[in-house]
Formats: C-alpha cells, sequence, structure tokens
C-alpha cells in the first residue's frame, strides 16, 4: 500500500494511506499553500505536487451579477460600471415603489464607468401599452425625449408599487454602424397599482438613438421623489 502526503512548506506533514488500488508504488507528496486561501477559492494541484488556492471560473454565458433589498431613500437606483466588454444584454427583476404618490418609473442610459453620469441628450424614443382593469388601454409614444418613461402613474401606498422586469441591451464601439444607433435598447413587461389603487399592465420598447455614447450602466428614477422599497436581481448575458 503506497502513502499520500500533505506537506506544508514549512515542513509540517500530514500523512495519509492510499487505496489498495492506487496506481503505482511510489509514495506522493503534496505541497500545502503556506497561507489559507479566501472565501468560496478551491485547492488545486499544478501537476507536480504543488497545491494553491483558486477561485472557481464561471463559464455560464448567464450569470446573476446583483441582488439586493432594501428601503433606499435615494432618488435613483444606478448600475454602473457594469462588465458591458464580457455581457452584450441584461436582465432585471425588480421591485420598486416610490416615496411620492402618483409617479412614472424612468430609466437612464448611463456612461463614465464607476463615475456615471446619465445620459440625457434628446435621444430617447420609446412606447407603452398600459392595460387598465376597467378593460381599457392607454398607448403612449415618444421620440424624442431626454429619458425613457417605462410605466404610467403608480401609487406609493403600502400595498402600491410596480413589479417590472426588462432586457436590456448596450452599444460598444465594435459593433456595426446600424447597431451603434440602436443597441442602446431596452423591453419591458411590467404590473403595478396606480395612485387610487388599481391595477395597471404594461409592455414597453424604446431605445437611446445616438451611435457616438456607448453606456456603461443604467438607473432608475421617478418622475420625482426617492425611491422608497425596492428589491431586484440583475443577470447578465455574454454576447
Amino acid at each position: 500500500m503506497s502513502k499520500i502526503s500533505l506537506k506544508h512548506s514549512g515542513g509540517n506533514v500530514v500523512s495519509l494511506n492510499s487505496p489498495t488500488n492506487a496506481p503505482g508504488s511510489a509514495d506522493v507528496a503534496f505541497k500545502l499553500p503556506n497561507a489559507d486561501g479566501s472565501a468560496g477559492q478551491f485547492m488545486k494541484t499544478d501537476g507536480s505536487g504543488n497545491l494553491s488556492f483558486g477561485a472557481v471560473s464561471v463559464s455560464q454565458d448567464y450569470v446573476k451579477l446583483q441582488q439586493a433589498a432594501g428601503t433606499s431613500g435615494a432618488s435613483e437606483i444606478n448600475f454602473d460600471n457594469l462588465d458591458v466588454a464580457t455581457y452584450k444584454f441584461f436582465d432585471l427583476m425588480a421591485f420598486f415603489q416610490p416615496a411620492s404618490d402618483a409617479q412614472s418609473l424612468r430609466l437612464y442610459f448611463r456612461t463614465g464607468g464607476a463615475s456615471g453620469s446619465n445620459l440625457t441628450s434628446n435621444a430617447y424614443a420609446f412606447g407603452f401599452n398600459e392595460k387598465k382593469d376597467s378593460n381599457t388601454s392607454n398607448a403612449t409614444a415618444v421620440s424624442p425625449d431626454t429619458k425613457m418613461i417605462l410605466t404610467g402613474s403608480i401609487g406609493n401606498h403600502a400595498s402600491e408599487g410596480v413589479f417590472i422586469t426588462m432586457r436590456i441591451s448596450v452599444s460598444e464601439s465594435g459593433d456595426n454602424a446600424s447597431a451603434k444607433w440602436l443597441f442602446n435598447s431596452a423591453s419591458w413587461n411590467a404590473n403595478y397599482r396606480e395612485q387610487g389603487n388599481a391595477a395597471r399592465m404594461t409592455n414597453g420598447q424604446g431605445h437611446f438613438y445616438d451611435d457616438g455614447n456607448y453606456a456603461t450602466g443604467f438607473g432608475f428614477h421617478f418622475g420625482s421623489g426617492n425611491i422608497n422599497n425596492y428589491s431586484y436581481t440583475l443577470y447578465g448575458i455574454k454576447g
């Protein structure tokens, strides 16, 4: 029966007897790393008996990037400095409740990485259909505008707010000429309670019509006032 030795570089050794069906008859020694790894890392070998800690690589094309919930009190919730070189599309599932009554939810594309700022030029085009529980509908279409409006009027009561699912894409300098104009785009579905606590359902589409601004994130705010309660999960889709 051969022996497997785990040896710390300082000289400490842990010896284990290998199974009787282990290949070969020579003893095998593995050198342990000097320090512990970080949370979530695993131990790996270089094939020559040297062990080290390494991070688990993510190979999936659809990856959860962020998740949060709480009471914001801020006027905006922004997703800045996204890895737009890796992820071409983003899926967002979110609940937002306005701190002020009768507010519509809006979106800005943002640029500037970690020091992001809203793209506010008059280049947004968007439209959405709003279905009411009275079996009537409103259609809204606007072009151009300085922001993208996603919903009709939303209430701020404890039982009001909006749940929205969105797919958002961002333009890059390497895109072809037509894609640069239209790739800062979004499509969405939402259901919400308006200021009188009636039900509303919305689906819409929009884009930022510009071939010279490349978004590194996006942000949400209401027409006025702050965001109160919120909960969201953001996924990235590799392009």
